[in-house]
């Protein structure tokens, strides 16, 4: 099950979902940033969800001056052909829904051979939505 996770929810699975991202942060943020910005609003937590957190997948909305994007900048967790299509379909769902006009990844390379659709843009992946 996918499910994208309301503030007020986080701190039931919040230690799972550390789990899941420590492996990807790097020296741009802590997890006490990551969870501030979760409580704050200013990032979106999407989760799969089989009987615990499978993944988690960190999100945030950028606006340029021609366009609104959504931002996956951190992810991580077990079993990625579970989980992947259909938290990238919950995405692009919630892009859609909050006037995105496009999605950006920002993250390894490797990442550009599993994402359907997405584009090396410099050192960006996106996909026009």
């Amino acid at each position: 099950m996918i499910r994208k996770v309301p503030p007020d929810d986080l701190h039931i699975i919040w230690n799972e979902v550390e789990q899941k991202i420590k492996p990807a942060l790097d020296d741009c943020y802590t997890p006490q940033d990551i969870i501030d910005g979760l409580i704050q609003d200013r990032f979106q937590l999407f989760i799969s969800w089989e009987d615990h957190v499978e993944s988690a997948v960190i999100t945030e909305i950028a606006e340029y001056p021609q366009k609104r994007i959504c931002r996956y900048f951190l992810a991580g967790g077990n079993n990625m052909d579970n989980w992947l299509e259909p938290i990238q379909k919950a995405i692009e769902q919630f892009a859609r829904d909050n006037q995105c006009n496009a999605i950006e990844v920002a993250g390894r390379k490797g990442w550009l051979r599993k994402l359907k659709g997405y584009k090396q843009k410099i050192f960006l992946m996106s996909k026009e939505l």
